[in-house]
């Protein structure tokens, strides 16, 4: 029978459940024009995949607009499926669009030029988009490149009304920018750019390279995502305090700790589930204090009785250190959080504080002292099942040898070296861990290669297996193979015996080439002395 890690059958079948939860989560990526012709494409791969995201390809309209030179087109992600098949005649477009009226919900706007008042409307008609409504239709998204940036608001707010004279049930609404957003970033009036659609619309998301303007209250939304302008009005402030109250996924970008402050000090977020912070770091390494923060003092501290995920990013000098306190009394369900850890006073990581919380992302960058982080965080972690610690850059670490993550499923630590000691110290004190990744910082006298007999001897006198060990993938970076022209490192040994001592373990990742670590596994088990203590490499997975 085969492995079903190895059924094609079933590895393509995985595959297509990915692509749909991606597609499913809210997020600005899945209605980009290159995203959706991915799908299109990954339609001929097979017919599994075919079948599994036929669904998608028939309910995304695409709709591209080019000013100069005179060139717009409107088509369905099922025509761009039926023009990629090889193999088999092609359906005229416009036919294809007909018979997917009924089936579109999410319609893609890709503004290519800039374009005056009227010209949009012809455009529109053109491509044959007000030929028919379309009546199921319940999300937009705009996409608006450089050339057509000279006056967005008016450009967005003309597209969004074509589309909503035709798709009258639209209640999501995305407007981003293609190409890079680190210039001359436009304004967008919220009330403008909905128009009388507003009273219908729920979800607003006002992705990076635009500042936006909040000239009215819309009416209450149950997800916003926007950076607000440079000059944010007391009064705007105001009409975005009580936009928030109402939504359950809110996204505040380039906000500055003082409008951060007015905008949730005193605010009860009844309905909020997952928020997004990012502060504006300009204006802190300015000067500018970030304490206000859930500090708001008696009377206005913010609560979140219903908040599950929070990342907060832009504490890169002055984060409170009572930053977590605060959290555990304002959000009591909060499981969830990401925060920046170039910060000061990152010791004082009291995650027991906050009694739910299931799992921390912590970000750090090159040139940051992560060990004290790490210490708290390893000694006061009894709460967490995953763990993950990223950075811009390898940092060096260490693993106490005291832990207290005895919760702990998912441990990942990519970016910090440990060394390979410290690894086996987390493989025997953590029972429950399944899943773990970090990178291995080579010693003094690792390097040295010993002859294939020789390391498989030293091997079998290194193996010490954790009988109490549930670890299943091993994910291990480091600097250089272990494995070279039939020879093998003093670390290779150290890891190959780790491998050997974990019962549980399916699946591998290292630096060196599968094929290479196929071979010298299969050669261990072919000593008897290795084999008797590690059958289960037999049925080891290695990528």
């Amino acid at each position: 029978m085969v492995h079903r890690l190895f059924d094609t059958a079933d590895v393509v079948l995985r595959i297509a459940r990915l692509v749909l939860a991606l597609e499913r989560q809210a997020d600005m990526r899945r209605h980009r024009p290159e995203y959706l012709a991915v799908l299109a494409r990954l339609c001929c791969v097979c017919r599994p995949l075919h079948a599994t995201l036929q669904p998608i390809i028939h309910s995304h309209l695409l709709l591209s607009v080019r000013i100069e030179p005179r060139r717009s087109a409107l088509r369905t992600l099922a025509a761009s499926w039926i023009s990629a098949r090889p193999a088999s005649p092609r359906a005229p477009v416009a036919q294809a669009v007909r018979r997917s009226v009924s089936r579109v919900r999410t319609i893609v706007v890709d503004l290519l030029s800039h374009a005056e008042p009227g010209q949009l409307r012809e455009h529109f008609a053109d491509s044959g988009f007000c030929a028919q409504p379309w009546p199921r239709a319940t999300c937009v998204f705009v996409r608006v490149s450089p050339d057509a940036i000279k006056s967005p608001g008016c450009v967005v707010a003309q597209a969004l009304a074509l589309v909503f004279e035709h798709a009258r049930f639209v209640s999501s609404v995305y407007v981003m920018r293609s190409g890079p957003t680190n210039y001359a970033e436009p304004e967008l009036d919220v009330r403008r750019v909905l128009g009388a659609q507003a009273k219908w619309v729920r979800s607003l998301c006002v992705g990076d390279g635009f500042r936006c303007q909040i000239s009215e209250c819309p009416v209450p939304l149950a997800e916003l995502a926007l950076t607000l302008c440079a000059q944010t009005s007391d009064a705007q402030l105001e009409l975005l305090r009580r936009v928030c109250a109402s939504v359950r996924r809110l996204e505040l970008r380039e906000i500055t700790p003082r409008d951060l402050d007015c905008v949730v000090a005193g605010v009860e977020f009844g309905c909020l589930q997952r928020l997004r912070i990012c502060l504006c770091t300009h204006a802190i390494l300015s000067g500018a204090s970030a304490a206000g923060l859930l500090d708001a003092g008696p009377g206005r501290d913010p609560r979140f009785p219903r908040l599950r995920q929070m990342r907060l990013e832009g504490y890169y000098q002055t984060a409170p250190p009572i930053l977590l306190r605060a959290l555990a009394a304002a959000a009591p369900l909060l499981d969830h959080l990401h925060m920046d850890l170039t910060i000061r006073n990152s010791a004082e990581l009291e995650v027991w504080r906050i009694p739910r919380l299931r799992r921390l992302d912590m970000r750090t960058t090159v040139g940051v002292d992560v060990q004290p982080a790490l210490d708290a965080l390893f000694a006061c972690g009894q709460t967490l099942d995953i763990v993950a610690v990223a950075s811009h850059g390898r940092v060096e670490g260490c693993v106490p040898e005291s832990l207290h993550l005895e919760r702990v499923r998912e441990l990942w630590l990519a970016d910090v070296c440990v060394p390979l000691p410290h690894v086996w110290r987390l493989v025997r004190s953590l029972p429950l861990l399944v899943q773990l990744e970090a990178t291995v910082l080579y010693e003094a006298g690792q390097d040295m290669l010993l002859e294939t007999d020789d390391g498989l001897a030293t091997i079998a006198e290194h193996i010490e297996p954790v009988l109490a060990s549930r670890l299943e993938l091993l994910a291990l970076s480091h600097r250089r193979d272990v494995l070279v022209a039939q020879r093998i490192s003093r670390l290779g040994v150290q890891l190959m015996a780790l491998l050997c001592s974990l019962p549980a373990l399916r699946r591998f990742r290292g630096r060196d080439c599968k094929s290479t670590v196929e071979a010298f596994v299969a050669r261990m088990l072919d000593d008897h002395q290795v084999a008797r203590v590690a059958d289960h490499l037999r049925r080891l997975d290695v990528c």
